[in-house]
């Protein structure tokens, strides 16, 4: 019985349009500024610390791209590929 009553209560999302006034609008947006304002110096010094590794990773990740490719191209070109 109460399976039923959950799989019944569970039906498809319905969409919900709210629409704020303009004095809404500005208090939502002070909200969303003053964490932003708490939130941008901690995210700054999380992307300075992690800088260096990150670039290391992509830069990585685009020889072993290129690599690759340039193996690809030897193959179906015929070429010897180097070890």
């Amino acid at each position: 019985m109460l399976g039923l009553c959950l799989c019944l209560g569970c039906g498809p999302e319905e969409e919900v349009r709210i629409q704020l006034t303009p004095a809404q609008i500005d208090a939502y947006q002070a909200i969303a500024r003053e964490e932003i304002d708490v939130l941008r110096p901690r995210l700054d010094s999380i992307c300075a610390a992690t800088f260096e590794a990150r670039v290391a990773a992509a830069t990585d990740s685009i020889v072993q791209l290129r690599l690759e490719e340039e193996l690809r191209l030897r193959r179906r070109l015929g070429q010897s590929v180097p070890q």
